[in-house]
């Protein structure tokens, strides 16, 4: 069993109409890896995301989680997803966080944290609380536990975004662009958390811009560009000798 991947995804399609943006993408992700996806806008990172967080329907591929078929293309070029009951367990072993924080307004901190953890995880209210407090400390922000979204700077939204993903318990955790929305400020107190997790091994798969936290925290390096995996391997390879042309205009353009 140690030997199957938290994450395999095997030649992963996805169409918005006429527009092919991911064009048979193919990687593994190891437990306890930390993996940085970089490349340029429109590359296809945020979909990829999204497909395998059942955000989006896949168009080919396939796409398990620890050994636990999700989704795959049986021999008739038929796109077929496990059974709805299997769907919402392997849910429940993935937790997203989004640029845009996605938190519920007319909730306040905890209660955006202890949400899904009562209703989706049928966590007694008591437990999902001192998860959420637990959480929260981690996170620096034992002070807002009763605060509403509204009253929170963009970073400490993203913050709490973080706890409400943590707070479900996830084998591994998306990060969708997470300090995008931020100024640099911002940015650093929301990269020390993932950094802290990465710390603890905590599998994690990050759509990032920020180069240097790619090349100082991941272990892995993914770079895409129109809808495929251009290069991969390790940061320091990545960014002091990259092999395809691609890649290095890529990183020629931002440093």
């Amino acid at each position: 069993m140690d030997n199957i991947p938290m994450l395999e995804v095997r030649g992963l399609c996805k169409n918005f109409e006429t527009n092919e943006v991911l064009s048979g993408v193919s990687f593994n992700i190891e437990k306890g890896e930390v993996v940085a996806v970089i490349g340029p806008s429109g590359s296809g990172k945020s979909t990829m995301l999204r497909c395998i967080n059942l955000l989006e329907r896949i168009d080919g591929g396939s796409i398990s989680i620890a050994g636990d078929m999700m989704v795959h293309t049986n021999n008739n070029k038929k796109v077929v997803y496990a059974q709805k009951s299997q769907l919402r367990k392997i849910r429940l072993r993935l937790g997203m966080v989004f640029q845009s924080f996605n938190l519920f307004p007319h909730f306040s901190v905890t209660q955006n944290i202890t949400e899904a953890q009562i209703h989706v995880a049928k966590k007694d209210p008591r437990n999902a609380a001192e998860t959420a407090n637990e959480l929260l400390k981690k996170v620096g922000l034992s002070d807002k536990a009763d605060a509403y979204p509204y009253q929170l700077s963009g970073g400490q939204c993203q913050r709490v975004a973080i706890a409400r993903a943590l707070a479900m318990n996830p084998d591994i955790l998306f990060f969708d662009e997470p300090t995008s929305a931020l100024d640099p400020e911002l940015t650093a107190e929301v990269l020390k958390v993932i950094q802290d997790l990465a710390a603890e091994h905590m599998t994690m798969v990050v759509v990032t811009h920020e180069m240097g936290f790619a090349r100082d925290v991941a272990d892995r390096v993914i770079f895409m560009d129109k809808g495929l995996i251009v290069e991969e391997g390790k940061p320091a390879n990545i960014f002091s000798n990259p092999q395809n042309g691609r890649t290095k205009a890529f990183l020629k353009s931002i440093f």
